[in-house]
């Protein structure tokens, strides 16, 4: 994990050698932007991220982005659909936990779905009793998810006494437990 003014880089080795590259910027008013995709993803000009991509060559055709993401927690009761996964909030990337609370709030509907399909609830009882699931089994992951989000972000902790912070091994595993 790597930090740039505007957000995070990511790089993890894939299968066969490759290596996927990822990142959350956010776009400031009134700031320059990198040039290309490439030069987000490459990081800050003397950054140690630059110089261990030195010339990798990017697959071009690898490339996606999405815009808008909507980080805020959503409290699944306030919705008046039943939602899973994505659909109900989303987590920061930065928690890498996104998959696991898709199949995890999966995994809360089941009762509330079979009772459903069974003729047991009707369906604003099975919506709203996954709701009340999803929010207790998330709020309070969600809620440190988005301070970690903030953390990872902020210019408050941009240099300074934000480095030593966000490289700090106790805030890692905190986060982790607290995100999980």
């Amino acid at each position: 994990m790597h930090l740039a003014p505007d957000g995070y880089i990511g790089v993890n080795r894939i299968n066969g050698g490759e290596v996927n590259v990822c990142g959350l910027f956010r776009v400031r008013a009134g700031k320059r932007r990198p040039e290309s995709k490439q030069d987000w993803l490459r990081g800050e000009t003397d950054s140690l991220l630059r110089e261990r991509l030195g010339v990798t060559k990017f697959d071009a055709d690898s490339f996606c982005s999405v815009a808008g993401l909507q980080l805020k927690p959503q409290r699944a009761a306030a919705k008046t659909e039943c939602c899973v996964g994505d659909a109900l909030t989303m987590t920061p990337p930065v928690t890498g936990n996104g998959m696991s609370m898709a199949f995890e709030s999966a995994e809360l509907a089941i009762e509330p779905l079979t009772g459903y399909s069974r003729g047991k609830l009707n369906w604003n009882d099975a919506q709203r009793q996954i709701a009340r699931r999803c929010d207790a089994a998330f709020s309070r992951r969600l809620a440190w998810a988005r301070l970690l989000q903030w953390l990872m972000i902020s210019p408050v902790l941009q240099g300074g006494l934000g480095a030593p912070l966000l490289r700090s091994d106790r805030l890692w595993q905190m986060m982790f437990a607290h995100t999980r």
